[in-house]
């Protein structure tokens, strides 16, 4: 015994015997049966040592809990159920049995976690750490790990992060009251600063980070400066092309042109919103009335039409939302250096302006991707499914492939995408294929939609789906490649003042 606990530098006689392994075992997990009384004592998701009877140690964690009881068991007559319907009372408990399946962790050697392979034998001995003052999470650290967090019911174990599967994009899904955004600022972006990386926080409603951080790290949206592009997919968008049943039509093409001729003196000339849009009208109307040329077939009559749709799109158009394409601030600007954070307050804009502004955003990333950057940023995108919902239409159309692209580059240039949402999949999830980019994922408390999306990610660990609907808010399964330890940690954090 003793040389094997030497592998684990704890002596095992420090560690609490709570029972021993059952029939049937496997490399991956094994049941638990615990020793009489332990049923009190050990919790689901504990983290328990096994000592392999064919050799090694064992790191693993309680799922499935299980309470059995053969003179109770229901759905057939039995003396014991007759017992209890003649008396109202329980009978003999000499047939009782509690149990719990372990999900393997790793089998532990030379003082790190490492896959098992070896069977574990039935009768194996089966300790906890909970009472003790050892951490088994610290045989998960590796070089590049950094510490943060810590596992529920346990606030002294801190839980590694492996900060070399940053770039690998990050999921935070939970219910509204989940605490997604107290995780994301209390603890996704600490360990991102630790990471060497900055932090651009997209806050879609202008609520969950905006007022959390210092005023001179908070940009509204209305002072970013806007791309002609941008700007063009809003009044198409906004103006249901204008009435054109196509997106091509002369008026767009009118449009498109101007734009991309005027743009910047136009809003650097224009002091309001309103007097960009008679500036913006001017020009179009200018450029409609000298498109018929000799042998066109364009007639007066469809120039005429062109210039009439164009006024009343404009005057339709809410100058409050024009007024957040007007802004100064240039794209380059908004991006934070390594170590630092940068929140765009995007309250004031309309769902549209958001996500054009988004697109030139996106532009500005991936220019600098395809130039060979290393952009150390991590950029965090609140409500994604504004973004990149399970049906995209519309301006989402773009904003998807766009995100797509950031994943894709993402990998090999330090780009971090972490998107958080309140559902997995489905009408209150995000895109299928934007989903798989995912490979670090925290998931809180669910919405009962997402029950079977969640099933497929966790349920092969034994951890009930079920159970995610009765998670507190503060409370996420860590799942995927940043987590050191194969199968999913329960972890919790604390709030900072």
């Amino acid at each position: 015994m003793q040389e094997k606990s030497s592998t684990l530098n704890i002596p095992l006689e420090e560690l609490k015997l709570v029972g021993i392994t059952g029939s049937t075992t496997s490399t991956s997990e094994a049941p638990l049966i615990l020793v009489e009384g332990m049923e009190r004592e050990v919790r689901e998701e504990d983290v328990v040592l096994i000592e392999n009877l064919n050799g090694g140690l064992i790191l693993a964690v309680c799922r499935g809990g299980l309470g059995i009881d053969d003179n109770l068991r229901v759905g057939s007559y039995s003396p014991g159920i007759a017992y209890v319907r003649s008396t109202g009372k329980s009978p003999s408990r000499a047939k009782e049995s509690y149990h719990f399946m372990l999900s393997f962790i790793g089998a532990v050697a030379d003082g790190r976690v490492k896959p098992n392979d070896v069977i574990v034998a039935p009768g194996s001995r089966v300790y906890a750490f909970r009472g003790t003052s050892h951490n088994p999470l610290q045989y998960l650290k590796t070089e590049k790990t950094l510490l943060a967090g810590y596992l529920v019911r346990e606030p002294s174990w801190d839980i590694p992060f492996d900060a070399a599967f940053i770039p690998y994009h990050i999921g935070v899904f939970g219910a509204t009251g989940s605490g997604k955004s107290y995780l994301t600022r209390h603890l996704l972006i600490p360990v991102l600063l630790k990471a060497g990386y900055g932090v651009l926080d997209l806050d879609w409603a202008g609520v969950d980070y905006a007022p959390y951080f210092e005023e001179s790290q908070v940009i509204p949206i209305s002072e970013v400066e806007s791309s002609p592009e941008a700007f063009l997919s809003y009044l198409m968008d906004r103006t249901r092309n204008f009435g054109y049943r196509g997106e091509t039509s002369t008026l767009s093409m009118a449009l498109e042109e101007v734009l991309s001729e005027h743009w910047q003196s136009l809003v650097k000339e224009a002091s309001t919103p309103s007097e960009l849009l008679e500036k913006l009208k001017d020009l179009v109307n200018e450029r409609l009335k000298g498109q018929p040329k000799e042998g066109d077939q364009k007639s007066k009559h469809w120039i005429d039409l062109a210039s009439m749709r164009l006024e009343r799109g404009l005057s339709k158009l809410p100058l409050e939302e024009v007024e957040t394409f007007m802004g100064k601030v240039g794209i380059k600007d908004l991006i934070p250096r390594q170590g630092e954070v940068s929140v765009v307050d995007m309250h004031r804009a309309s769902d549209v302006a958001k996500l054009t502004f988004f697109l030139t955003l996106s532009n500005e990333l991936l220019t600098r991707m395809y130039r060979g950057e290393m952009l150390n940023l991590a950029l965090v995108i609140d409500e994604a499914p504004q973004y990149c919902p399970h049906e995209p239409r519309g301006v989402q159309v773009e904003t998807t492939d766009r995100i797509k692209d950031l994943c894709a580059l993402g990998r090999k240039h330090r780009l971090c995408v972490v998107l958080i949402s309140q559902g997995i999949a489905g009408e209150i999830g995000i895109n299928a294929a934007i989903r798989r980019n995912l490979n670090t994922q925290f998931i809180g408390q669910i919405h009962p939609l997402d029950l079977e999306e969640a099933g497929k990610r966790l349920s092969p660990y034994g951890i009930k789906p079920e159970s995610l609907l009765y998670l507190e808010p503060g409370q996420f399964y860590f799942v995927g490649k940043m987590n050191p330890s194969p199968t999913p940690l329960l972890i919790s954090f604390q709030v900072a003042s």
